[in-house]
């Protein structure tokens, strides 16, 4: 790794965690609305931001109320959702693995939970924030940047580049 994709991906890391810390009530439990999120569509853009953007989470994770069960589950259920993002070339279907994925983060809540909860419900509350923020708000800033041949060659990293779907 040279110092531009080291550089490139402490940024990425960094600007995770303030983002999801940036309001962390709605960062951690039943309710996530974590702007953070938004940035798992770079993983859409070009694979080199699966790790930055995992690492990102775990880090974040660590002020959770289920500390480290929250670093590896949490994780796990993003690292999933972002390798997943890699393997398609539509935007729109890759919005939708954080939310899927969310199931990990319902049966973590079940589990570890001090108070009685309903998985169905809660796990239908953290999908249809990722849907919000991903799917409906993340696609949109992410088509507007799609169409910016200058960011995108900022964004993307010559030796993994794909081919994407033209979403016009």
């Amino acid at each position: 790794m040279n110092s531009k994709k080291i550089t490139k991906s402490a940024i990425i890391i960094a600007l995770y965690v303030v983002l999801t810390n940036l309001v962390p009530a709605f960062s951690y439990g039943p309710i996530q609305f974590r702007v953070s999120e938004i940035m798992t569509l770079l993983a859409f853009i070009d694979p080199f931001y699966v790790m930055p953007l995992t690492i990102g989470c775990a880090v974040a994770n660590i002020w959770s109320p289920f500390g480290i069960f929250d670093v590896i589950f949490g994780t796990l259920a993003t690292y999933l959702a972002l390798r997943s993002m890699t393997k398609v070339k539509n935007i729109y279907v890759a919005s939708i693995f954080p939310s899927i994925f969310s199931i990990i983060i319902g049966l973590e809540i079940l589990f570890l939970s001090k108070e009685p909860i309903n998985f169905f419900l809660v796990t239908g509350q953290i999908m249809l924030s990722q849907i919000i923020i991903v799917s409906i708000i993340g696609v949109q800033i992410f088509k507007i940047i799609m169409k910016n041949n200058y960011l995108m060659e900022i964004l993307k990293d010559n030796k993994f580049n794909k081919n994407i779907v033209d979403i016009k």
